[in-house]
């Protein structure tokens, strides 16, 4: 269960920052300064490199409260801050991925509008 909250976390924050128009100001302010490939603008377009950062930093967020042990890693008891947060990072990747891809899948195959 603590696995799944973690992924749907991760997988709402970062279909917000990258879709959510509340932070629409802050993706035209970075596109600013270029959105070449190696642009922070571009992080803000990948579902798997945003949210690869994003399961970072909510690793980092639930260490600083306590509550390392409520993420997917910790919760198997490593206790290494570090791995944790690499661990979580990659599990936060990969499955927001998948979801994303199916997303997209449902709403250009099964929902796309016949002529």
């Amino acid at each position: 269960m603590i696995t799944l909250i973690f992924i749907l976390i991760c997988y709402g924050t970062t279909n917000n920052m990258i879709w959510g128009s509340i932070f629409e100001g802050w993706r035209n302010f970075l596109s600013k300064f270029g959105t070449s490939g190696y642009s922070i603008y571009k992080l803000f377009t990948c579902f798997m490199c945003l949210s690869t950062w994003v399961g970072f930093a909510i690793t980092l967020i639930m260490n600083h409260y306590g509550y390392l042990h409520l993420t997917p890693i910790g919760s198997l008891g490593i206790s290494n801050l570090g791995l944790a947060v690499f661990l979580n990072g990659l599990l936060s990747s990969g499955s927001v991925w998948i979801l994303n891809t199916i997303q997209e899948a449902l709403e250009g195959g099964f929902y796309k509008k016949k002529d």
